[in-house]
């Protein structure tokens, strides 16, 4: 895991050199005074501030694949082998813990896909930052998907099809560039391209965040051999479509296709470049589930398509992206047991004006779907940092909001709660709390071992070794300490 103090200092020095270096003085003297300027709280920068933050109340089950096959087993329509696809489809993916021990779903989480999957409510998740909100979002949708994608056909191994890079096919006429292809030109006889999920957000920026997590649950190396041996030939297509998705107007417009060819192949040349390292999750995998260009998705649209509001909004007036609401249509009369899942993600940001236009905008939405608002095809998952505590205030935004008459599912997380006596037997405990802090904050490791050293007899807790690092010191007797308090004798106030 990164250290965000480390983070920081890297940062702040990294500015502190761009000045010392094209801006250079010829007095050292100078240079030195102007550093001290700079390097202050509130001057270049702001000094980190955190904030601890209680963890939420686990699920009790070891993981999520545990979680899913206790929580779906006798759910209608869920056999033992589509709980089974489901759960190790999202340990794969969603929840893939890579040299790391199993993580235990939150029980938030748990209860988003009880509500959702279950119980075929529209549930509103109510948690903080850090609190796994887009993973309890995903799973209700990553369920669905596991679940229809058992009766996809089995489809053959997709040819060559990256055309940007390959030469002019024999007898075209072409001497330099191959045509175009489809993306998903392949499938042919395969299942039905719609948006089985459509999530929308306020920023680009939270799109392109979620677009990296999706890379990650739909895309990844255990996804992609999950795929082959349950669901041969077969991908999980996903899009984000905004002002930055290559590239606008027409096919046929003229230059139209050399642009969208540069641009995939700068995106090839990057992916290469970066291929097993941290920034990977920035950048697509031209060979995977990401779709590459706005055409490709017009003309087969993904099972999850990442848009904003005001994207959306265009779109809906647009012959262009006609395609993609008529084929998620025509998918949703196929089937009565086809759920179009509608996600909204900070949804307390929806409000006056703006939140009555975006309110709109998802009417016209539904309507072009072939949907209403109360519509048993529909399943709405949101959101929100807070609607705050007054539940009938809550249910009527919601309501005039989405239009539904029903009422949603509000699920908001909590921490375990304080065991009996921890306050009191913490109190004596402030000042050496205090010392530990201003140890930490010196980066002196000497002063941090002493200040270590104090705190472990304080608490009555073992001090620990010295031959151990000062952070795995300082983890060790903190541990300790919130091990021993559970333990006092019953009968203590909080």
């Amino acid at each position: 895991m990164t250290d965000p103090i480390q983070t920081f200092e890297g940062l702040k020095q990294a500015y502190l050199r761009y000045f010392d270096s094209p801006y250079d003085l010829r007095f050292d003297e100078l240079v030195d005074e102007r550093r001290r300027i700079l390097d202050r709280d509130g001057v270049l920068y702001r000094e980190p501030l955190i904030e601890p933050q209680p963890p939420y109340i686990g699920s009790g089950f070891q993981d999520v694949a545990q979680a899913a096959s206790n929580t779906l087993a006798g759910a209608a329509g869920w056999t033992p082998q589509l709980i089974d696809d489901f759960s190790t489809l999202a340990l794969n993916g969603l929840f893939i813990a890579q040299n790391r021990p199993p993580i235990e779903p939150y029980a938030h989480q748990v209860e988003m896909l009880r509500a959702s999957v279950c119980r075929g409510e529209d549930t509103v998740i109510l948690t903080g930052t850090g609190s796994g909100k887009t993973e309890a979002i995903y799973l209700p949708i990553i369920a669905a998907l596991a679940r229809e994608s058992a009766s996809w056909p089995r489809l053959p191994a997709a040819g060559r099809n990256d055309w940007w890079a390959m030469p002019p096919p024999p007898g075209s006429g072409r001497s330099i560039h191959h045509p175009r292809i489809s993306q998903r030109d392949h499938e042919q006889g395969g299942r039905m391209p719609a948006v089985r999920a459509l999530v929308l957000y306020p920023l680009n920026a939270l799109a392109e965040d979620q677009i990296a997590r999706l890379r990650h649950a739909l895309d990844g190396d255990p996804v992609r051999a999950w795929l082959a041996s349950r669901r041969p030939g077969n991908k999980f297509w996903f899009g984000r479509y905004t002002g930055w998705t290559p590239i606008s107007g027409r096919p046929d417009r003229n230059g139209a296709e050399a642009e969208l060819r540069d641009e995939l192949r700068r995106l090839a040349d990057i992916t290469a470049a970066v291929r097993n390292t941290p920034a990977a999750r920035f950048f697509p995998r031209l060979e995977g589930g990401e779709m590459w260009s706005r055409w490709d998705m017009q003309e087969a649209p993904p099972d999850v398509l990442i848009t904003n509001y005001s994207m959306l909004n265009i779109m809906l007036m647009r012959d262009i992206e006609a395609p993609i609401f008529n084929m998620t249509r025509q998918w949703l009369a196929s089937d009565p047991a086809h759920i179009f899942h509608l996600v909204i993600d900070e949804l307390h940001s929806y409000r006056g004006t703006p939140g009555t236009e975006i309110a709109y905008i998802i009417r016209v939405l539904l309507d072009r779907l072939g949907l209403d608002p109360d519509h048993r095809q529909l399943r709405i998952l949101a959101s929100s940092a807070s609607l705050g505590d007054d539940q009938v205030r809550a249910q009527n935004y919601l309501r005039e909001f989405f239009g539904r008459s029903t009422a949603f599912t509000l699920i908001r997380g909590a921490a375990p709660p304080l065991p009996p006596g921890v306050r009191n037997a913490l109190a004596h405990l402030a000042p050496s709390f205090a010392d530990l802090g201003a140890a930490f904050a010196s980066r002196d490791h000497a002063e941090l071992n002493l200040s270590i050293g104090h705190f472990a007899e304080q608490a009555a807790v073992a001090v620990p070794d010295l031959q151990q690092t000062p952070e795995r010191r300082l983890g060790a007797v903190l541990s300790a300490v919130s091990v021993r308090i559970p333990m006092m004798p019953a009968g203590h106030s909080d």
